[in-house]
Parts: structure tokens; C-alpha cells; sequence
């Protein structure tokens, strides 16, 4: 959902204003069944995101025909309230960039994510509607940066992890740093994919929030600013619908390199996955499906996301780079990617809350 202005609309049409919080208390091994310690301190809090947080919202930065219909507790420290809404719409994008709201949010020890549902005709209010997901790859469903990974198996991580860093967080074109990058890699085997993937690592609930989204039959996509061997790997780890990363040129041997090995540059016969690319590949296969962007959604963790994160209807940073915190959508600092399935009003099987 973009952050620039108001959401258009008819005059006249209702909403749902799904306001969750999560507690930075809350367990590391949500979903869980495990009694938390915290249970009072919970209790205050989930006071404090109700009544409390309804007040403010009303008073300061949403309009007072805002209606709160009801607040429950998800999972320990996580917690959610659902709001009518009459159109015109406010842009939940905007909310939490309140400073009364990062203020709530700084003395309750939370982070609070908002999305707007358009209700009607067909849409539930139970469960949030999404049938498109997209995904980054490094440092969002796999815990690295895989270019940084290649460039420590051939001993220059310094050089490329810091045109990485700048480029994440949005201080050097992507193109540019992509270039860059590429041009000190030149020489690298052309198998050494076969040595990251054993030493690449699967976020913490990427499995399981994957999974819950293809249970749902929600299309699942990776669209990496990283390399195709890579993404087609984890494609097929996650059991993803489709994966879209760039390809680069491999070179044969010769004297210098006695063995297949990469050129330094990008296959001409390709797109270059830059964040312009990461949002038609959004909205192209939102398209081809038939799907609204509102009922897509989107994480990821670098600047290049950014597009992409604003043109989904529901678009996460997800323990993203400094400035991305700032200007995604929303954001979300968890320690489990499965924390992003009680976006949804989930409540998974068990949970004790």
C-alpha cells in the first residue's frame, strides 16, 4: 500500500482497521503452548492496546468515526484490535510515523503494524485476504547475504560486504553496488554455489509461514537482487511458486582461470533484478492471477524492497536496514518469520493465550 497520501475511495465505504501489536517481551518460540513468566506484564499491555491506544487513535491521528469492535490477545505479547471505518480512509502507512504513535509505541516496549481491509460483498473479516505473496531472499527468508557468502569463499569479504551494506541501505544505487560487486568476484568458480548452499541458512519460520500461506492457496514468489542458483535453490526448499534473480555470465577456462568461472558480468539475456523489477514482478503476476494488489503482500529486508513493499496491500520490513525502517509501509523487528502469520488474525492450533 503506498505511503504517499490518502487510499482512494468511494464515498461511503467501510473498512476494517486491523491495528497488532507485538510486544518485544513476547517469547521467541511463538507459536507456543509454553506458560510465559510475563503474564502480568502481557495483561498490561494488552489494557494498554485497547482502551488506551482507541483514545489516542481517535484523538490524535485517525478520524473519530474510527469504532473499535474488538481486541484479543493472539499469542502471548502479541496482541490485536480490529476498528470500523467509514471512507474517507486515512493511510495506515502514515500511522505509525505519528509521534504520538512511536511515543505509545517507546513506553509499552512494542512495535505496532496497521493494515486497512476494504470490507464487502465476498471479503471476510476473519481472516486478512492475500493470495499473492512476494519475498526478498537474503537476509529475509535466508539469514545471509549471499553475495557477502561468496565473496568470504574467495577470501575479499571486506571489499564486497561493504558496498553491500551501502547499497542496503540505500546510500549507492543498486545497479551500481550490483556492478561493483560483480567485477571483484570475477575468477570465482562457477560451482561454488554447491559450497553455499550447504553453508546458507533458513530464516527462523520461513517454513512455517510459507507453508501456512500455500495452505491458504496463496501464490509464493522470491524476487532476489541475488543470484539465480540460489533462488531456484530456495524455491525449492520453501516449495515456492516462482523465483526471479540474476543470472550471471560464466566465462570458460584459460590460462588465468584453468576452470569455468564467473566473467564478473550480468547475462545481457536477462533482467537485472533492480527494485523496479522487484515491483512489476508484483504487479505483473498480480495481473496474470487476476489479484488486486490489496490482496498481496510483500517482505523484505534493503532499500531496493521499498517499491515493491509500498505497492502491496499489506507490505512488511521485516528487520530491515536503518533507513528502510523508516520508510517501508510497516515494520517488524521479531525473531521468527512466523510471527507475520498473526498479520493475518491467525490463531495457530493449541496456542495457549
Amino acid at each position: 500500500m503506498s505511503t504517499d497520501g490518502p487510499i482512494s475511495t468511494t464515498k461511503g465505504e467501510e473498512a476494517e482497521l486491523i491495528v497488532t501489536f507485538f510486544t518485544n517481551t513476547r517469547p521467541s518460540n511463538t507459536p507456543s503452548t509454553t506458560t510465559s513468566p510475563n503474564q502480568d506484564t502481557f495483561k498490561t499491555q494488552s489494557l494498554a492496546c485497547g482502551p488506551t491506544f482507541s483514545s489516542l487513535l481517535v484523538s490524535q491521528v485517525a478520524p473519530a468515526s474510527l469504532i473499535l469492535t474488538s481486541h484479543q490477545t493472539l499469542a502471548p505479547g502479541i496482541f490485536q484490535s480490529v476498528y470500523n471505518i467509514t471512507s474517507p480512509f486515512p493511510n495506515p502507512a502514515k500511522f505509525r510515523q505519528h509521534a504520538s504513535i512511536a511515543a505509545f509505541e517507546a513506553l509499552h516496549a512494542l512495535e505496532i503494524v496497521f493494515d486497512l481491509i476494504l470490507t464487502g460483498e465476498g471479503v471476510s473479516s476473519a481472516l486478512r485476504p492475500v493470495r499473492l505473496a512476494v519475498f526478498d531472499m537474503d537476509s529475509t527468508l535466508i539469514n545471509e547475504e549471499v553475495i557477502d557468502e561468496l565473496a568470504r569463499s574467495i577470501g575479499i569479504t571486506h571489499a564486497v560486504s561493504g558496498i553491500t551494506a551501502r547499497a542496503m541501505n540505500g546510500e549507492i544505487e543498486f545497479e551500481q553496488s550490483l556492478r561493483e560487486r560483480l567485477a571483484l568476484l570475477k575468477g570465482a568458480k562457477a560451482d561454488v554455489w554447491e559450497d553455499l548452499k550447504r553453508t546458507v541458512t533458513i530464516a527462523a519460520g520461513a517454513r512455517e509461514l510459507v507453508q501456512y500461506l500455500r495452505d491458504r492457496g496463496v501464490i509464493t514468489v522470491v524476487v532476489s537482487g541475488g543470484f539465480a542458483p540460489m533462488a531456484e535453490w530456495l524455491k525449492q526448499q520453501l516449495g515456492l511458486d516462482h523465483a526471479f534473480a540474476n543470472h550471471l555470465l560464466i566465462s570458460p577456462p584459460n590460462e588465468t582461470c584453468p576452470y569455468p568461472h564467473l566473467s564478473g558480468g550480468l547475462d545481457p539475456d536477462y533482467p537485472i533484478v533492480v527494485p523496479e523489477y522487484k515491483r512489476h514482478v508484483l504487479e505483473s503476476l498480480a495481473q496474470d492471477h487476476s489479484i488486486p494488489l490489496s490482496e498481496t503482500f510483500v517482505v523484505g529486508d534493503g532499500s531496493n524492497d521499498l517499491l515493491m513493499l509500498g505497492a502491496a496491500g499489506l507490505g512488511v520490513a521485516w528487520r530491515a536496514k536503518e533507513r528502510v525502517q523508516i520508510e517501508a509501509p510497516q515494520r517488524l523487528n521479531g525473531r521468527t518469520l512466523s510471527d507475520l502469520i498473526y498479520l493475518f488474525g491467525h490463531i495457530p492450533e493449541g496456542n495457549d493465550v
